[in-house]
């Protein structure tokens, strides 16, 4: 019997619990993003090309903004990168909502790009931090639920929103992550683990940690070979999944002739499915191998999408995304926690944002490919390529768990809890007064 989502979420450390209740307010004030080329064209008139401009410059900030969130993670810590993103695109998107003049709100939207996801690597890594590995996939499937269940709710709200004041979007935006920087400021404490002293006559009041085992691999992901066959993975996964915001729609709503009510229904399914048992299907498998079952995952994604183009009726299309989210449910969770057991601790938050920045490249390429793609071969060829695709991700994730996968070779692993962290008014360096 699968566990309740409450109880699992209720065992993890308090910061964590408080971290996945801030990303819930947090995503459920998520109103910019999906109406924000509505308010371009509606409210400022923007012609198509302006507004697409714009929002390109607004995507390339964002992926910097990824970038840069996995560098500060690392060396300023998780806590300080956390509160300057949220504190920092909360008064942005305050501002954007009470300002008159386009001139003032394009520089304050390119700002707000370049700051927004800085705190995604942050969190990753505090959970990495905090919990023991048996725990790390179960913890983000825990974020991914409440973005989910955000994600819904934002959604709704802000399409009520949308037509009665686009203002309030960005009110709401802001007031809403900036409750969430207060959530961190108050109660989530410092967790990046402190550099060892360089020498024996540095100061006192720090103090070392051991330097990693010699012999276990680079600290740069760049030159992590293992890392990056991983992160080639995930790409593949996130590229098939941005398929059903891009070529999806076109199938169900064109080819087969259904409203587009059908298609939102649809979609929704996938978000109420993760929502409600993800992360209590993580915990249940928490005995198995964990690549493998992202490698038998990753092959249901493609076995999903693969049947889209062979039945164009609603049932059929249900019984696909069925499918699909089963094998979203077993591989997303289980390669984040590779990623973050086989990162060092003190370059953790440049992998995870590495790994996360390729689900931004995957939304950038998804339609630049799929949609010409598709528009030559058609729709039932064109989704008979998905379990090709997907093949060779799933064939390198069950290499790893023969090759990397392993106690030994593990740099973040963890078998037990942390040890306590500092209170969130010790200094940011997590030292003690």
């Amino acid at each position: 019997m699968l566990e309740s989502p409450l109880r699992i979420v209720g065992r993890f450390p308090r910061p964590v619990r408080l971290l996945i209740v801030g990303t819930l307010v947090n995503r459920i004030g998520g109103l910019i993003v999906p109406y924000l080329t509505l308010v371009l064209l509606r409210d400022f008139h923007m012609s198509e090309g302006e507004a697409a401009r714009l929002l390109l410059a607004f995507g390339v900030g964002s992926l910097v903004s990824l970038l840069a969130g996995g560098y500060l993670t690392d060396r300023l810590g998780r806590r300080r990168t956390l509160l300057t993103s949220l504190v920092g695109s909360g008064l942005l998107a305050l501002g954007m909502g009470v300002t008159r003049s386009v001139h003032a709100f394009v520089p304050l939207l390119l700002a707000f790009g370049f700051v927004a996801d800085l705190y995604r690597p942050a969190s990753s890594a505090l959970i990495g931090d905090l919990l023991p590995s048996a725990q790390r996939a179960s913890g983000f499937a825990g974020l991914r639920m409440v973005v989910n269940v955000g994600w819904a709710v934002g959604m709704t709200v802000g399409g009520a929103l949308a037509d009665w004041s686009w203002r309030l979007l960005f009110i709401g935006d802001g007031l809403t992550t900036l409750a969430f920087g207060a959530v961190v400021f108050l109660a989530v404490p410092e967790t990046r683990p402190v550099e060892p002293r360089a020498d024996a006559s540095a100061s006192p009041d720090v103090v070392p940690r051991p330097a990693r085992a010699p012999g276990k691999g680079p600290a740069n992901p760049f030159r992590d070979g293992v890392f990056l066959q991983a992160t080639a993975a995930g790409f593949v996964l996130t590229l098939m999944f941005c398929s059903q915001l891009s070529v999806l729609p076109l199938t169900i709503i064109q080819d087969a002739g259904y409203p587009s009510l059908v298609f939102g229904l649809l979609v929704g399914t996938n978000g109420a499915l993760i929502a409600l048992f993800e992360i209590s299907i993580v915990e249940r498998l928490r005995g198995w191998r964990r690549l493998r079952l992202a490698a038998f995952g990753l092959a249901l994604v493609g076995t999903g999408f693969g049947m889209m183009g062979l039945v164009l009726h609603w049932a059929w299309f249900l019984l696909a995304v069925l499918v699909y989210t089963a094998g979203e449910i077993l591989s997303s969770p289980q390669q984040m926690a590779f990623v973050a057991d086989w990162a060092p601790p003190e370059a953790r938050g440049r992998y995870l944002s590495l790994y996360q920045a390729t689900w931004s490249v995957a939304f950038a390429v998804n339609p630049a490919v799929f949609l010409p793609l598709r528009a030559a071969l058609g729709g039932r060829p064109f989704w008979a390529l998905m379990p090709l695709l997907a093949l060779p991700g799933a064939l390198i994730l069950w290499r790893l768990d023969k090759t990397a996968d392993r106690p030994e070779r593990l740099r973040g692993i963890s078998s037990a809890a942390p040890p306590p962290v500092p209170l969130p008014d010790s200094p940011p360096d997590g030292r003690a007064t």
